[in-house]
């Protein structure tokens, strides 16, 4: 069908050893240490326009080389062991069925199962095009590689603050 907006889902599972509250939390974490969690945001390229108890209302960008993606969602982490976040407005996405979400449940070792989905359908136009035939083309393989690093990125900075508190109580 010419002009027909197409829809692909990338769904990557993986374990942390952390709790998924942790990993959730950082999920819903707009400060400057977004950055540090996850590799494509760019703090000089978010904007929140509003948050709340339990959603926020943000503008994030990503430099793909010279061109500059962004996306504006509705954050909502108000159901336990999860945070959606639904495009809003985007100048690569079609609304509102693109979204992403996490979602961590406890594992047996103490840590958690975490899944990470990205549902994207593309706009018309040249932009949408490229990066839409670029989603599915090498998408499951990114995408793979962008959640394991988020994952290590919490749990790095956990660790981090976690000897920094120690040390602190030390003195």
């Amino acid at each position: 069908m010419k002009g027909k907006l197409t829809m692909t889902v990338i769904n990557v599972a993986t374990d942390s050893t952390l709790a998924p509250e942790r990993v959730l939390q950082a999920a819903s974490d707009f400060s400057d240490r977004r950055e540090s969690v996850f590799p494509a945001v760019s703090v000089k390229r978010t904007t929140v326009h509003e948050i709340g108890q339990t959603s926020a209302d943000v503008t994030e960008g990503t430099r793909a080389g010279p061109i500059v993606n962004w996306e504006r969602c509705c954050y909502d982490w108000s159901t336990p062991g999860r945070v959606i976040a639904t495009v809003t407005d985007s100048n690569v996405y079609a609304t509102p069925a693109s979204k992403w979400e996490i979602t961590a449940i406890p594992n047996e070792d103490g840590g958690s199962h975490v899944e990470m989905i990205w549902t994207r359908e593309f706009k018309r136009g040249p932009r949408g095009r490229f990066f839409g035939t670029l989603f599915r083309l090498v998408g499951n393989r990114i995408f793979r590689g962008y959640a394991l690093t988020t994952i290590k990125n919490i749990e790095q900075l956990e660790r981090a603050g976690e000897s920094a508190a120690l040390a602190a109580s030390a003195h």
